[in-house]
């Protein structure tokens, strides 16, 4: 396997022959489908396929998914995924990478359900007694223990986010719509959602604000943290948080119609520990509120990219 092989996604193959997982690679000609491991049963390759995806897509849970199917193949197999590890790690962090693994159909359905609700797997080492969620374990509530970390992104918090960013995505795209296309001001009442700093911008930027909501959902929907890739992206982001907050506090029916249909942690809806935890730092706060408009070339910098995160899709587009 040469070291700047770039890996599209994995897919599950099954003959009476046996049963095999086949690496999807860019070619000079296109894509190349080739042998990557060959296994006794058909779920394991079919669980192994969606790990190595999940991987690719940088999931959550991929590294507990990769380690159970793991545990049961030849070492040959283990010392194959070790090796292909380091080059999904890095073929991820340029999206435009991810569009065959995105289409590829997984275990679970794309979206909240793909995190988890608890960091536990049930055979601690280290306090020994976890279970129901590590409830009942002294050291898991005062966070002693090394593997069963607090979950930051549960199922229903990333439900609850996900709504918010919708919400607050098809907000600015019809302040868009309505804004003349010089700029000079949204026709519509922006309120919050667009800070007085580019309150003036033109109906282009504030689509492209708005598809910062976009790509943030996109990462929960691969079940991976929503990760900001620019100015944008992170006030985007703070806004939702709040936004999710509000509408737990403020609208209870409509909060638990987002997250019904998920299971329930004691992990869930940790507001405060997602601001803390899903940013780089606290340098965009000012511009939530600056009121003075900001220079062309200072708002069009709101969308450089960050460079030490994933970058985003050139070719993405825009949902509206």
């Amino acid at each position: 396997m040469a070291v700047d092989t770039t890996y599209l996604g994995f897919v599950p193959e099954h003959s009476d022959a046996g049963h095999r997982v086949l690496g999807i690679r860019a070619g000079e000609d296109g894509a190349v489908a080739e042998l990557f491991a060959e296994l006794a049963e058909g779920p394991t390759a079919v669980v192994l396929a969606d790990a190595l995806n999940g991987s690719l897509q940088h999931r959550e849970t991929a590294a507990r998914q990769l380690d159970a199917v793991l545990a049961d193949v030849p070492e040959e197999v283990r010392a194959a995924v070790s090796a292909v590890l380091p080059l999904l790690a890095s073929t991820g962090t340029a999206q435009e990478h991810l569009r065959v693994a995105a289409e590829l159909p997984g275990l679970c359905e794309p979206g909240p359900a793909l995190f988890t609700t608890t960091n536990c797997p049930g055979r601690c080492e280290v306090c020994g007694i976890c279970r129901d969620d590590c409830a009942d374990c002294p050291r898991c509530r005062d966070f002693d223990c090394e593997v069963c970390l607090p979950v930051a992104i549960t199922p229903r918090t990333a439900a609850a986010l996900d709504a918010a960013l919708g919400r607050l995505a098809d907000e600015v795209y019809d302040i868009a719509e309505q804004t003349p296309l010089a700029g000079s001001g949204p026709a519509a009442d922006a309120g919050d959602i667009i800070p007085p700093c580019v309150a003036d911008r033109d109906p282009s930027f504030l689509r492209r604000y708005a598809r910062a909501f976009d790509d943030l959902a996109a990462d929960l929907t691969a079940g991976r943290r929503p990760t900001p890739a620019c100015t944008a992206e992170e006030i985007a982001l703070d806004l939702a948080i709040q936004d999710a907050e509000r509408c737990q506090q403020d609208e209870p029916e409509l909060h638990t119609d987002f997250v019904a249909a998920y299971p329930g942690s004691r992990f869930d809806f940790h507001w405060f520990t997602l601001q803390d935890l899903l940013f780089q730092d606290k340098d965009y706060e000012g511009l939530l509120w600056h009121p003075a408009p900001l220079s062309y070339d200072d708002a069009e910098a709101w969308f450089g990219e960050f460079g030490n995160v994933p970058t985003r899709d050139p070719e993405r587009g825009f949902r509206r």
